[in-house]
């Protein structure tokens, strides 16, 4: 080094170990503290809960800010016009103070709203090998920067390390709020079906193709559990026969006489078109092969290589990649409910309660109910039914143990249609937990010791229909009033199913 050059690196690292430095090895000692502290404190501190919650916004800050960091250093080694020193430690410092204040968001997410599991903890782990690895790259750059050294090995290492921690950590938040497959469920498709599939030329045109369509994208609200339009649409004998509106879905070789055809072709935003706005609808193809098949006498043993109009046959062709996929989740959904449903019913034996497919839901759901007299069932119990939360859209825990802070729980039910608490302690003060589930229709308290500011938490309960009051101490008034803001909502004062 040129020694008239010494004395001003002296001075710089005067001011690195003076200034800079303590100020770097805080969020290291930070982090260490929150390694040492506990994780099960569940604590409901009004305050620590409104700050926590600002987690999921501030976590995208330092994402960001850390890949720009990287972007900057790696393409400053190939293009000097990237390598300027104030943007990088511009970046850097803002990537750390960032990571910090998301990590201590997170930390009161973290135990004000009681998360568990190993999904959580890994989670946090990886957060504070991000935020430390991101305030030592910090320490490197700026200790190389007061010595005027170029960039060492020393620094790609942490920045490295920093960058696969923010990876890991990214993907467990997002496993721990989409589910453990979320990242994953979209590859199914493109991995080999195990699914033994017909030869093209013997596939049945009812059975294999129109019935698919049928399944994937009508079924769901035409079926012997809920008859959108009094059509059903789950069978072959249905489509023939006519319900309450005495319109058949099919009249076989009039597809303009068939209901089915009639719905599908309204336009977009009639209130009988179908499926409804927001759903997906039948593409062109599905419904000219739909209609072909009704004009040619909608018959269940009518076979693919019967047909003999090519432009049918070009339509089926590009149909049949999804036709394939779509039989291949059918069928993978189907294996994956009958193994929930053996599992689940192990479980309701072993704690004293009912676990059943649900009817009201064409048996794609479960529905789950207290034995009489009801067994002890608290936070425990219900924990136990975890990995198969998004599986229940009915459930009754009239009689049992469940409190205000196990419907934290309950608000991973994302299928969730109806939810009986009566006659348990539930006070209401849980309540905003549920507010999100988006189909939630029905919710019994009665019995409950429901206070009368708790009930205002339904009136952000977007998709309740009826909620069961009867037996609470909640005041008339405060009934009326709230029936004044949700008129759509039924409120009844009786006792109710349990």
């Amino acid at each position: 080094m040129d020694k008239q050059n010494y004395p001003h690196t002296q001075q710089n690292n005067a001011l690195f170990e003076r200034k800079r430095l303590p100020l770097l090895l805080l969020p290291l000692v930070f982090y260490l503290i929150l390694l040492l502290l506990p994780f099960d404190t569940a604590t409901q501190n009004p305050l620590m809960v409104f700050l926590g919650r600002f987690h999921p916004l501030m976590l995208h800050f330092p994402i960001v800010l850390i890949l720009l960091t990287t972007a900057f250093v790696l393409l400053g080694k190939f293009n000097p016009n990237f390598n300027k020193p104030v943007i990088i430690r511009s970046l850097l410092g803002s990537s750390v103070l960032f990571t910090l204040v998301a990590i201590m968001a997170g930390y009161l997410l973290f135990i004000s709203d009681a998360y568990t599991g190993s999904l959580a903890k890994n989670h946090f782990y990886g957060a504070l090998i991000t935020g430390g690895g991101i305030t030592v790259s910090f320490l490197f750059y700026e200790w190389m920067h007061a010595k005027e050294k170029p960039i060492g090995f020393v620094f790609f290492i942490f920045l490295a390390l920093t960058n696969f921690a923010l990876a890991y950590t990214s993907h467990m938040g997002g496993s721990l709020t989409h589910g453990a497959d979320y990242l994953s469920e979209p590859l199914v498709s493109l991995l080999p079906s195990k699914i033994e599939q017909k030869n093209p030329e013997d596939m049945l045109l009812y059975d294999d193709i129109v019935a698919t369509v049928l399944e994937t994208k009508c079924a769901s609200c035409h079926n012997e559990n809920k008859t959108k339009g009094d059509l059903l649409l789950n069978s072959h004998g249905a489509l023939l026969e006519a319900g309450k509106s005495e319109k058949k879905a099919v009249v076989p070789g009039k597809p303009d006489a068939s209901e089915l055809m009639v719905r599908v072709k309204l336009p977009e935003g009639h209130e009988d078109r179908m499926p409804p706005e927001g759903k997906p609808g039948l593409t062109e193809n599905e419904r000219a092969v739909i209609s072909f098949w009704i004009a040619n006498g909608a018959s269940q043993e009518f076979r693919k290589e019967e047909v003999k109009d090519t432009s049918i046959l070009a339509r089926l062709e590009e149909m049949m990649p999804d036709i394939y996929q779509a039989q291949f989740k059918i069928l993978k959904d189907k294996a994956e409910f009958e193994a929930a449903q053996k599992e689940l019913e192990a479980i309701a034996s072993k704690l004293g309660v009912t676990v059943s497919p649900d009817k009201k839901m064409n048996e794609k759901f479960f529905d789950m109910k207290m034995k009489f007299p009801p067994p002890p069932f608290g936070t425990e119990e219900l924990q136990e039914f975890s990995p198969y939360f998004p599986f229940f859209s009915r459930i009754s825990l009239a009689s049992s143990n469940v409190k205000d802070d196990d419907l934290f729980f309950l608000a991973k039910m994302t299928e969730l249609r109806e939810l009986v608490l009566q006659k348990t302690a539930v006070t209401g003060d849980g309540l905003p937990y549920l507010k999100d589930l988006p189909h939630l229709e029905v919710l019994n308290l009665s019995f409950t010791p429901l206070e009368d500011a708790h009930l205002l938490h339904l009136l952000a309960f977007k998709s309740l229909k009826k909620v069961y009051l009867f037996g609470t101490p909640v005041k008339n008034e405060l009934i009326d009033a709230f029936q004044k803001h949700r008129p759509e909502v039924a409120v009844i004062l009786e006792e109710g199913p349990n």
